[in-house]
């Protein structure tokens, strides 16, 4: 395996190239070590919020505040929403809670989110985060409208790198360890879940981008998997979560980009630019696993 230092330089220097800002949390499972780039700086979280709205909601079952098979009718106040599906239904259907938190995960759907904070409550919300040690995250806002989609920390949900990477990690552990389930205060079985509802992420065009499949520079192992929840607002595509090879641990990647430009100077999409670097930080960490 190639140096973690090495891994630094190569990951710095894909973000010195571009044309925004870039800031990483990563770990490696295996040996415990990690790197960040202005992993601590507090940013707007945008939509990776909602991997602590998802432990926090299993925290919430396991206290027996509600059960995954309720079946819950989402209020037409949270159609107002370009995010997600339930947008495009007819008022009045239901679903279970585990459908909601599934549809707020997949496909970022906002009528689930703002429904399942609802449930929750902010407060609860950010005192599960401050409980784990997530001590710069701050859920400000329930169900995000335009207003909500700049950058002004003092206006938005926000966080860091490290505090999602942080996250991320204790949800690793307990899929097999109820101690660490206990620090979520939840069970292995419903940490199994929300790890399963994870790995079934329908956006894949950031981490995942460049591991989908094998290719002269990609991976070519065909089962890498990807546990993840993208993210943007007005100026910045975000995506955290872990990678999976087969033949490792993992590897957490906690990406956030900011400043993005529409068009970059050689006249690209900025978004598209944000999403190949993120998959080429996701591609340069999995890289470093088989070296």
């Amino acid at each position: 395996m190639s140096s973690i230092n090495q891994l630094d330089q190569t990951l710095n220097k894909l973000c010195d190239e571009v044309q925004f800002d870039v800031k990483w949390y990563v770990k490696d499972l295996q040996t415990g070590e990690s790197l960040n780039r202005n992993g601590d700086e507090i940013g707007p979280s945008a939509s990776t919020r909602k991997i602590s709205i998802l432990m926090a909601a299993m925290k919430f079952v396991n206290e027996g505040k509600i059960s995954l098979t309720d079946e819950i009718v989402p209020d037409t106040k949270y159609f107002g929403t370009h995010s997600g599906c339930f947008q495009h239904f007819l008022p009045g259907f239901k679903l279970k809670f585990q459908d909601l938190l599934t549809m707020m995960i997949i496909v970022s759907d906002n009528v689930s989110t703002g429904t399942v904070t609802e449930i929750l409550t902010l407060d609860y919300i950010n005192d599960f985060c401050q409980g784990i040690g997530m001590k710069n995250t701050n859920h400000l806002v329930g169900f995000p409208t335009e207003q909500h989609l700049s950058a002004d920390v003092n206006k938005v949900n926000s966080t860091t790198p490290n505090d999602v990477g942080g996250l991320l990690e204790i949800i690793h552990q307990s899929i097999s360890d109820q101690s660490a389930a206990n620090k979520l205060g939840s069970t292995i079985e419903l940490c199994k879940i929300a790890m399963e509802i994870l790995l079934s992420q329908k956006l894949n065009n950031r981490l995942p981008l460049k591991l989908a499949s094998p290719s002269a520079a990609g991976p070519k192992d065909n089962d890498v998997k990807v546990a993840h929840k993208t993210g943007s607002y007005q100026t910045g595509y975000s995506d955290s979560g872990i990678i999976y090879p087969s033949n490792h641990p993992g590897v957490i990647l906690c990406a956030y980009t900011d400043n993005v430009p529409q068009y970059l100077d050689n006249g690209a999409a900025g978004v598209y630019s944000a999403n190949d670097t993120m998959g080429s930080l996701a591609l340069e960490c999995y890289k470093y696993t088989q070296n």
